[in-house]
C-alpha cells in the first residue's frame, strides 16, 4: 500500500480532499468525523482517504431494504471493510420504501430521512465532544453537475444552481462534503490504482432514473460539444455559491444594524461586514450616533457622544464677532433683553440661516450636515424670542447678526 507522504499536497487525491477539508475549516481539530458510507465506491474512497489521512473517524451505514440481498450484501461489505480498518461501525436496517409509503414521499425522501435518523443518533452518543461530531459525505463534482441540471430542469433559485455546499448545517447536524471539487472519474482511477474494493448499485445504470439519465446521457452529450463543459458548470456553479454566501452575509450584516438602530444603506452595510469581519485585538466603527465596538470578534454596541451638549453652553456679553463653529455672536441690540432658550428640537422646527434667503427645516440641515439620527432628538438649539437664533456646528440665523466687529454682542459657547 503507498503512503502517498511524498507527494506534494493538491496533486493527488489525498492531498485534495486535505486541502479542501483545510480550506473550508470543515474538520475541527480533535473531533470525531462520522462518514457516511454506502459500500459504493464515492464513499468507499472517502472511508479509506480519511483514514490515511489520520483522521478520527467512524462510519455510518444504512441497509435501505432497497435492493433485497443486494442491500444485506452492502451491509456485510461495509462491516468487513471497517474491521479491516478498525474503524467504529454503526449500521442500522430501515424498510425505506414501507417508509415512503407511510409518509407519502420519494423513495430518495424516505432514503435521506432514514439516514439523517441514524446520523443524528450517533452524533447524539458524542456530546462529550467539544464541538458537534461533522458528518462526512461523499458527494463529487459529478453530483454538483447532475443537481445543476435536476434543478435547471425543474426551475429553480440561482441559490438552488449553485448546488451542494462543502458545509452545511442542519437542525442537530452537521454535513461535510470535501470530494465536492474531485470528478468521478478521479475517484474510480484512485481505487482501481490502489487495488480497493466497492459494491456497485445496479440502479445506477436504470437511466429511467432522472439522476442517471443526466450521468449516462447529457455530461458525455456536453463533453462532446466542449471538453471543458463540465470544468466551466461547476465554475459558475461556485460563482452562484459566492454570490448566495455574500447576499447572505449582506443580509444578516442588514439585519444587525437595523437592530444597532442604524440606518443600513449600502455603505454602512459593506462598513459593517469588513468591520466585524476583524478579530484581533479592539476597534470602533461609528454609524449614525451609533458606536459598534468589535472585541476579538464579539460585538458591543453603544451611543456615540455628541459633539454639542444643552448641559455645558454657556453666555457671555462682550464685543466683536467669534468665528468658531462651537461659538456664535449675536447682537445684543437685536436680543433686546428678551430671554435665550436652549432647548431640543421640536417637530416642524425651521430657522432663517445667515447668508440665505427663505428658511429651513431643521430636519433637511441635520441631513446636510450629516447628523447622526440617534443624536438629533438631544441636538441643542438655541431661541430668542420664538425664533431659532442659532444651531451649534451650522450657522447663526439672518437678522440676528452683528453689524459690526465693535458691536455689542452676546456670546454663546457650545
Amino acid at each position: 500500500m503507498k503512503t502517498h507522504k511524498n507527494k506534494p499536497e493538491g496533486k493527488n487525491l489525498l492531498g485534495k480532499v486535505k486541502a479542501a477539508i483545510d480550506r473550508e475549516h470543515l474538520v475541527p481539530d480533535g473531533i470525531r468525523t462520522v462518514v457516511g458510507i454506502s459500500g459504493g465506491a464515492d464513499s468507499v474512497a472517502l472511508l479509506h482517504i480519511l483514514h490515511r489521512l489520520g483522521y478520527n473517524i467512524a462510519a455510518a451505514h444504512l441497509n435501505h431494504s432497497i435492493r433485497g440481498k443486494d442491500a444485506n450484501a452492502d451491509e456485510a461489505f461495509v462491516k468487513t471493510l471497517c474491521e479491516k480498518l478498525d474503524v467504529e461501525c454503526t449500521t442500522t436496517k430501515t424498510d425505506v420504501p414501507a417508509l415512503a409509503k407511510e409518509k407519502k414521499i420519494s423513495i430518495e425522501m424516505a432514503a435521506r430521512e432514514a439516514r439523517h435518523r441514524l446520523f443524528r443518533s450517533i452524533t447524539s452518543s458524542l456530546k462529550h465532544q467539544t464541538s458537534p461530531a461533522p458528518i462526512a459525505l461523499a458527494h463529487h463534482a459529478d453530483d454538483q453537475l447532475e443537481t445543476f441540471f435536476l434543478r435547471a430542469a425543474r426551475g429553480s433559485s440561482s441559490a438552488g444552481l449553485g448546488g451542494m455546499k462543502p458545509f452545511q448545517p442542519l437542525e442537530n447536524l452537521t454535513l461535510i462534503r470535501p470530494m465536492l471539487g474531485i470528478r468521478r472519474a478521479e475517484i474510480l482511477q484512485w481505487l482501481e490504482k490502489e487495488g480497493l474494493d466497492w459494491r456497485e448499485d445496479a440502479s445506477n445504470e436504470n437511466e429511467a432514473i432522472p439522476r442517471n439519465s443526466i450521468r449516462h446521457q447529457i455530461l458525455p452529450t456536453l463533453g462532446k460539444i466542449n471538453d471543458r463543459a463540465a470544468e466551466n458548470i461547476l465554475r459558475t456553479m461556485e460563482t452562484l455559491r459566492a454570490d448566495e454566501e455574500t447576499q447572505a452575509t449582506r443580509i444578516v450584516a442588514r439585519n444587525q444594524l437595523i437592530r444597532f438602530g442604524v440606518n443600513p444603506t449600502y455603505k454602512a452595510v459593506e462598513q459593517f461586514i469588513a468591520f466585524s469581519a476583524r478579530t484581533e485585538g479592539t476597534t470602533h466603527l461609528d454609524l449614525e450616533g451609533i458606536r459598534i465596538t468589535n472585541e476579538y470578534g464579539k460585538m458591543n454596541v453603544g451611543q456615540v457622544s455628541s459633539q454639542f451638549c444643552r448641559e455645558t453652553m454657556r453666555m457671555k456679553k462682550g464685543i466683536g464677532i467669534l468665528y468658531k463653529k462651537n461659538e456664535a455672536s449675536i447682537s445684543l441690540e437685536k436680543i433686546g433683553g428678551r430671554k435665550i432658550i436652549i432647548r431640543t428640537p421640536r417637530p416642524g422646527d425651521r430657522m432663517k440661516p445667515y447668508g440665505m434667503t427663505g428658511s429651513k427645516k431643521l430636519h433637511d440641515i441635520f441631513i446636510d450636515l450629516k447628523t447622526p439620527k440617534a443624536q438629533r432628538a438631544e441636538f441643542p438649539v438655541v431661541e430668542c424670542g420664538g425664533e431659532i437664533i442659532w444651531l451649534p456646528g451650522y450657522r447663526i440665523a439672518r437678522g440676528w447678526e452683528l453689524s459690526s466687529s465693535s458691536e455689542p454682542a452676546l456670546h454663546i459657547f457650545a
